[in-house]
C-alpha cells in the first residue's frame, strides 16, 4: 500500500522583532562614534594642518638665529648660551646657471654648533624649477648632514632673488612656474627628506606661501618657516616658525646683522 508524504503546512512568522533598550543604546553610540571619527578626518585634511611636535624648548615661544657663510665667524658656545635654536645653511643653487654649492662655512658650522649642544637644523637655498631638481638637492643636503646629528628639521628656502632695482630675477622667477607647481616642487623635496627619516620644512616670506603655493596641498607634517618683517605675520597663512627680523645682531655673531626667529609650541594663524 502506498504511503503518502504529509506536508506540514509553514506559518509565517508575523511577530517583529524588538530591540532591547540596551541593544539599541548601543547601536546609536557606535554610529555616533564613527560619525565623529569621519568628521575628524575630514576636518583634518581640509582645515586644521597640525604638524608633529617636533622639539620641545620648555617654553611658549623659543628665540633662534639662522646663518650661513655670510654671517663669517661664529662662536656657537656663546650662541647657546644666548639662543634656543639655529638653522645652518649647508648649500644653494645658482640662480643663474642652477649649478649646486655647498656653503662654506656648512661643515665647520654643524661641528661647532653639534659641540656646543645647541639643537639646530639645516636649510637648503632651492632654485629648483622641477620636482627633479628639488629631489637632487635634498640628496645633496643628505649627504652633507650624514655625519651629524641634527634635531631640528631640513627646510627648503623658497624665495626669489631680486636685481638691483628689486625685481624679480633667476631661474626660478624665469619659470613662470604656478602655485600648483611650486608646491610640487617643495613637496618633492620634503618626502625625498621624510623618506631619509628627517622632519621637513619649508622657509618662504608670507607673501610666498600666500601667493605662490597651494597651502591645501603642502604635506600636513611640513613645518612651515615664514618671514615677514613687520610687528606680525601679515598674511593669513599658518606657521610655525616667524623670521621677525634681517637686521639682529649678537656678539657671537661677526657679521654686522644676523636673521632672528621665533619658533611656536602650538602653530600660530597669520
Amino acid at each position: 500500500m502506498a504511503v503518502k508524504s504529509r506536508k506540514k503546512s509553514k506559518k509565517k512568522n508575523t511577530k517583529k522583532t524588538e530591540l532591547k533598550p540596551q541593544t539599541l543604546i548601543g547601536a546609536i553610540a557606535a554610529v555616533l562614534v564613527i560619525a565623529v571619527i569621519v568628521s575628524s578626518f575630514v576636518i583634518s585634511k581640509t582645515y586644521k594642518r597640525t604638524p608633529q611636535t617636533v622639539y620641545d624648548f620648555g617654553k611658549e615661544m623659543a628665540q633662534g638665529i639662522d646663518v650661513s657663510e655670510h654671517n663669517g665667524d661664529i662662536d656657537w658656545n656663546s650662541v647657546a648660551d644666548e639662543f634656543d635654536f639655529a638653522f645652518i645653511r649647508v648649500g644653494y643653487r645658482g640662480y643663474g646657471n642652477g649649478t649646486v654649492y655647498e656653503d662654506k662655512t656648512a661643515k665647520k658650522n654643524m661641528k661647532a654648533a653639534q659641540k656646543a649642544g645647541i639643537p639646530f637644523g639645516v636649510y637648503f637655498y632651492t632654485q629648483a624649477v622641477n620636482e627633479g631638481e628639488a629631489e637632487e638637492e635634498a640628496d645633496f643636503v643628505m649627504n652633507m648632514i650624514k655625519h651629524y646629528d641634527l634635531s631640528l628639521p631640513v627646510m627648503i628656502d623658497f624665495e626669489y632673488p631680486a636685481d638691483d632695482n628689486g625685481y624679480h630675477t633667476g631661474r626660478l622667477a624665469d619659470s613662470n612656474l604656478s602655485a600648483e607647481e611650486n608646491t610640487a616642487v617643495v613637496n618633492a623635496f620634503c618626502d625625498r627628506v621624510r623618506k631619509k627619516g628627517y622632519i621637513a620644512g619649508i622657509y618662504a616670506s608670507s607673501s610666498v606661501f600666500y601667493y605662490n603655493f597651494n597651502a591645501k596641498d603642502i604635506d600636513r607634517d611640513t613645518v612651515l618657516w615664514t618671514a615677514d618683517y613687520n610687528d606680525h605675520v601679515t598674511f593669513e597663512i599658518d606657521y610655525d616658525i616667524w623670521q621677525y627680523s634681517r637686521t639682529g645682531q649678537a656678539d657671537s655673531v661677526s657679521s654686522k646683522y644676523v636673521d632672528l626667529n621665533y619658533w611656536y609650541s602650538e602653530q600660530q594663524k597669520g
